[in-house]
């Protein structure tokens, strides 16, 4: 039984980390410290929980936030006291965007020490304020506090599924699963402490409520009379919803884009456009004139579909999201309706999609496939870019895998690649608020989490923002090929209109550094393989793919070629 009884912090942290257990939190990313000492002493002595020891904070979090990426469940981070759990905070940011359950297990100190000017002492109480649905403050453990209590307050925060929760432990000394010199935990506590391990399951069930299905009538019978249409599948969140999305594509015959982070490019027909953001596809586009654009899922990639494509006011547009908050930027959208994609699909039952002029929407694919084409041939296959990187990789990831994109110049890439990747390969990405940071660690949580191999394809920069969970591709048991592009910086803003103005874009913006990664990855003992020809990319990444484990391919990107490269295919017609 993994009660501990040595102390009064020993039971409260062996009820806390049982509940969690019960609760199917079971997987904890540990930072280390002294404050947390009992939680990370539950864990030690718990025979269900899965604790990975993870020395960076921010890392920490980051794979937290990939597993329950990968999973659906919490990933639970584990930490002491003062500035460790403002190190979790971006993660917990991107969560809270993105709907991902994670929760933060932060040790505290007693609050007659917060505002002492104790060592190691901040205010840690609602310390994420907004980005956290739920906070839970624990005093000190104190036998007067009942136990039963205590399980069902975090019982509670373990329901969360749609965002992150702060649960904060203050313990006073002794820290470790000695006798406190107060004198024995009481028999009252300890009795109560034994009827709760002698039970089973959670403390409290939640009885799954029926859904409520929202009267679709009304847009059924605008999608049924749509003339000229656009499906747009956005990022979705589960493999339902991607069935869902996908089975609706072919059935409605309509010209169908899929952001990259849908997973499904390359995977929905004869009518996909595989890119929105090239002027010669927006001109096509705009000649086409939608008049209704249903789009499943939000938070895509492309800058002109906001921009641009929704501008239009004549266009009667469908959203298809379970986000809270607003998630339209372009102030464009006419119905919105929080759902699931796939209880959407489902919900929409069967209509017979017949637009009279389909010998446009034929019109409109056929153009963007030519255009695809000569994007194709505009592009060097003897020189490395983005687009090239995009294409070997789609080539030769294996079916079933995962592929994590960095964000910046590495996601437009894929974006707009021609044939997408295909083969069920899970696409995933930190879009959320698009940070650069913890992107390896993300990587990891989620090869942890799914059980798949994952191909991470990052910049430079990002690679530097995260170089301490190198540490966790090393002693972790995930799978994770990083291959870094390495453009000497933030080469994007060559392609933004700051580039005018070198005296802001260098080197405040483009960042130019100097550095590989061939020590870093030496330090790590990681496998390693630089590449400067497309040739030798392939066959570094074909290598990785044949030889198993964590690894290492930097991808040596001349940022001059890249760009002209990127301002050649924008000027096909």
């Amino acid at each position: 039984m993994p009660l501990m009884d040595q102390n009064m912090n020993v039971v409260w942290a062996s009820v806390l980390i049982e509940e969690l257990c019960r609760n199917g939190l079971e997987h904890f990313f540990v930072s280390p410290g002294n404050r947390n000492a009992p939680l990370v002493a539950a864990l030690a002595h718990h025979p269900e929980a899965a604790a990975d020891s993870c020395m960076d904070e921010r890392g920490a979090a980051y794979c937290a936030l990939g597993f329950a990426r990968a999973t659906g469940r919490p990933g639970v981070v584990v930490c002491t006291s003062g500035t460790a759990l403002a190190n979790y905070y971006p993660a917990v940011i991107e969560a809270y965007r993105d709907h991902l359950p994670i929760m933060v297990l932060s040790a505290d100190r007693p609050p007659e020490l917060t505002g002492s000017d104790a060592n190691q002492t901040i205010v840690q109480e609602n310390l994420y304020n907004r980005y956290c649905l739920e906070s839970l403050n624990l005093p000190c453990p104190d036998p007067e506090f009942p136990l039963a209590a205590l399980a069902a307050r975090i019982c509670h925060v373990a329901r969360v599924r749609t965002g992150p929760v702060h649960v904060n432990c203050r313990f006073r000394e002794p820290l470790v699963p000695v006798p406190a010199p107060s004198g024995p935990v009481p028999r009252s506590v300890l009795a109560a402490a034994q009827r709760y391990f002698a039970g089973s399951g959670p403390a409290i069930v939640y009885p799954r409520v029926a859904r409520c299905c929202p009267d679709l009538s009304d847009v059924q019978k605008i999608l049924k009379n749509a003339q000229k249409a656009l499906l747009i599948i956005g990022r979705l969140e589960t493999e339902a919803d991607r069935k869902g999305a996908q089975a609706l594509a072919f059935k409605t015959g309509w010209p169908v884009f899929c952001d990259i982070a849908s997973s499904l490019k390359g995977a929905v027909g004869e009518k996909e456009l595989f890119f929105l953001d090239h002027p010669g596809c927006r001109a096509l586009i705009r000649e086409y004139a939608p008049e209704v654009i249903l789009q499943l899922g939000s938070g895509l990639v492309s800058k002109y579909y906001y921009a641009e494509i929704l501008k239009n006011r004549d266009r009667f547009v469908i959203q298809v999201s379970p986000r809270r908050e607003h998630r339209d930027p372009a102030f464009a959208v006419n119905v919105r309706i929080r759902t699931r994609v796939a209880e959407f699909c489902h919900d929409l039952g069967e209509i017979r999609f017949s637009p009279r002029h389909g010998e446009l929407s034929e019109s409109l694919v056929r153009a963007v496939q030519t255009l695809a084409a000569r994007l194709q041939q505009a592009t060097p296959d003897d020189r490395l870019s983005f687009p090239m990187v995009a294409e070997i990789i789609n080539r030769h990831i294996p079916a079933d895998e995962a592929l994590f994109l960095g964000n910046s110049s590495t996601v437009r890439a894929f974006d707009a690649g021609f044939g997408g990747v295909g083969k069920s390969v899970r696409v995933v990405t930190n879009r959320g608020v698009s940070g650069i940071e913890g992107n390896i660690a993300t990587s990891i949580g989620f090869a942890a989490g799914s059980g798949r191999r994952v191909t991470a394809v990052i910049g430079d920069v990002s690679m530097l923002h995260d170089l301490n969970s190198l540490a966790l591709a090393a002693t972790l048991p995930a799978q994770v090929i990083v291959v870094v592009v390495n453009n000497q910086g933030g080469r994007i803003f060559d392609r933004l209109p700051v580039r005018e103005f070198p005296e802001i874009a260098t080197p405040m913006m483009t960042t130019p550094h100097g550095f590989d990664f061939y020590h870093a990855a030496r330090m790590f003992s990681l496998s390693y393989a630089k590449a400067e020809t497309p040739e030798a990319f392939e066959a570094a990444y074909i290598n990785a793919l044949d030889q198993g484990g964590c690894q290492i391919i930097e991808v040596m990107l001349d940022s001059a070629t890249d760009l002209t490269v990127f301002n050649d295919r924008q000027k096909i017609k």
